[in-house]
C-alpha cells in the first residue's frame, strides 16, 4: 500500500477507515500536557486503537506506556516496540500462560488479578519460564464486572502476591467504565470521586499492612480529569481520546474526532441518499453515526452494506463522497484491517490494524 503515500483523499477507494493526524496530534498534546501538569502518568488504552503503527506514532509523541484489554493486544504492542504494558484484565487458563510468560521476558509487563487461584497459576508459569510479572489487584469500584470489593478483602490477596515467586505486587486498578458517558458533568465527577475514594482507601489498608503500593491506576476518557491529580492515584488510562466518536464527543468536546469512514454515495432519492458502507464497516452498538460536517443530513439506518442518510433536499449525486463519524470508535477500529493516516487531505501512512478481529 506504499503506492498510496502522498495521494489525495479523493483518490482512495471506499469504504476506508481514515485517521486525521493533525487532530490526533492536538488530542495527544492536550492529554499528555494535562497529565504532566497534574503529576500523573497517562497510560494510553490500546483497546481503542488496536494498531501497532498508531502506537508507535503515539510513542514518538510522548506516550510511552500503554494498556491492553487482552493478551493479543499486549503482544501487538510489544511487536511495535512498546516496552511498558499493563493488561487491564485477568489472564486465566493454561493456554495463555506460556504466551504471557514469554511476553514478560520481552517487556515490563503487568496484569490484573482478583482471584487467589489465578495468582497461583501466574506464579507457577513465571517460575517455569524464569520470568517476573508485575501484578495489580483489580478493585470493583461500581462497575460490577471484575474485581475485589473495596476494603479489607484486597489485603490477603496482596500478601499472597507478595509471597508468590515470579510475581511482584505493584498496586491497584479501579476502572469506572459505567460512569464514562454520564451526561451531567457534576454527577459524573461526584460518582467518579466516590469510586476513587474506595480505590485509594483500599490502598491505605494495604499500606497499613506493611505492603508498598507503587501504582494506583484508573479512569477513562470520560473521567480522566476527575482522577488526574486525585490524591493517591498515580496514573490514568484513557484511550478513546486519541480517536473519539460522536457519542464521546458529547461529554468530552475538548477532544475532536480524528477517526472517520470515507464513503461513496451510491444512490439518491428525493429525501434521502445511500452510502456504500454499513454496519460491517461502522459500528452501531452505541447508536447512529453522523455525517462529518453535515448537520442537516441525518443517518437513520445502517444495514450490513448500506447507510441511509435523510435530508430535506438531497445535495449529492452518485459518486460523491461523505465522511462518517461512528458512535463507537473502539468497535469500529475492530471492524477494519487497515487504516489510512492522512494529513491536510493527503495520505501520510497506511497501517495494518493487527489486533482487529482478535479476542484472545
Amino acid at each position: 500500500m506504499s503506492s498510496l503515500i502522498g495521494q489525495p483523499l479523493d483518490s482512495l477507494d471506499s469504504p476506508q477507515l481514515l485517521l486525521d493526524l493533525d487532530v490526533i496530534d492536538a488530542n495527544l498534546r492536550r492529554m499528555f500536557d494535562a497529565g504532566k501538569a497534574r503529576g500523573v502518568n497517562v497510560r494510553t488504552h490500546f483497546k481503542s486503537l488496536k494498531c501497532g503503527g498508531l502506537a508507535r506514532y503515539i510513542q514518538a509523541h510522548g506516550g510511552t506506556t500503554f494498556l491492553a484489554a487482552k493478551l493479543n493486544e499486549a503482544e501487538v504492542l510489544a511487536d511495535a516496540g512498546i516496552t511498558d504494558i499493563l493488561i487491564a484484565n485477568q489472564v486465566v487458563g493454561p493456554q495463555k500462560m506460556q504466551r504471557l510468560a514469554a511476553l514478560a521476558k520481552r517487556v515490563q509487563l503487568r496484569v490484573c488479578v482478583d482471584q487467589a487461584e489465578n495468582v497461583d497459576q501466574l506464579s507457577q508459569a513465571m517460575q517455569a519460564a524464569g520470568a517476573t510479572l508485575g501484578v495489580l489487584i483489580e478493585i470493583d469500584i461500581g462497575m460490577a464486572r471484575c474485581g475485589v470489593l473495596p476494603g479489607d478483602a484486597a489485603v490477603p490477596l496482596a500478601q499472597r502476591i507478595q509471597k508468590s515467586p515470579g510475581l511482584r505486587f505493584d498496586g491497584l486498578q479501579g476502572y469506572d467504565g459505567h460512569l464514562q458517558l454520564i451526561p451531567d458533568v457534576n454527577e459524573r465527577k461526584a460518582k467518579c470521586h466516590e469510586g476513587m475514594e474506595q480505590l485509594t482507601g483500599t490502598r491505605r489498608l494495604i499500606e497499613k499492612a506493611g505492603i508498598a503500593v507503587t501504582v494506583v491506576t484508573g479512569a477513562g476518557t470520560g473521567t480522566w480529569e476527575f482522577v488526574a491529580g486525585y490524591p493517591g492515584v498515580t496514573e490514568i488510562q484513557p484511550g478513546s481520546f486519541v480517536l473519539m466518536d460522536c457519542v464521546y464527543h458529547l461529554v468530552r468536546p475538548e477532544f475532536n474526532c480524528s477517526l472517520s469512514i470515507l464513503t461513496t454515495v451510491i444512490s439518491t432519492q428525493p429525501k434521502w441518499y445511500t452510502l456504500d458502507a454499513g454496519s460491517k464497516a461502522i459500528s452501531k452498538d452505541f447508536g447512529m453515526p453522523v455525517v462529518k460536517g453535515k448537520p442537516a443530513e441525518t443517518i437513520t439506518r445502517l444495514s450490513e452494506e448500506h447507510t441511509k442518510v435523510e435530508c430535506e433536499s438531497v445535495p449529492v449525486k452518485a459518486g460523491d463522497r461523505r465522511e462518517v463519524i461512528p458512535a463507537h470508535c473502539c468497535a469500529t477500529m475492530n471492524l477494519h484491517r487497515q487504516c489510512i493516516a492522512i494529513r491536510k487531505g493527503k495520505v501520510e501512512a497506511v497501517w495494518p490494524i493487527e489486533a482487529s478481529g482478535r479476542y484472545d
